[in-house]
């Protein structure tokens, strides 16, 4: 059996190259990246607007407050999720400026 690897190092560098790229990645159907984060800061977001809603009917007396720590909780978790995304995003985008061309 030949060795994928010393048949490819036989070839010439030409022929490795057009053999390497001769076949484009076939496109993934879903969402794209930018779209799963909008979609991600628009659940934020809601999060953060039913947290207000929930503490402004409590303190007119509508709520309980069982539902304004619950929806609190939502919304700090929903926020914390969002900045160690947000960090993480910068983080990636400083190692690739840092990365030699």
């Amino acid at each position: 059996m030949v060795d994928p690897i010393s048949s490819a190092a036989a070839l010439a560098p030409a022929q490795v190259q057009k053999t390497a790229f001769a076949k484009p990645a076939a496109p993934v159907a879903g969402p794209s990246f930018a779209e799963t984060l909008k979609a991600a800061a628009a659940s934020t977001v809601d999060s953060l607007k039913t947290s207000e809603a929930t503490s402004m009917s409590a303190m007119q007396g509508g709520a309980a407050i069982q539902d304004v720590v619950g929806a609190t909780v939502r919304a700090e978790l929903a926020v914390e999720t969002a900045v160690s995304v947000r960090n993480k995003l910068i983080e990636s985008y400083q190692e690739i400026m840092r990365m030699p061309i």
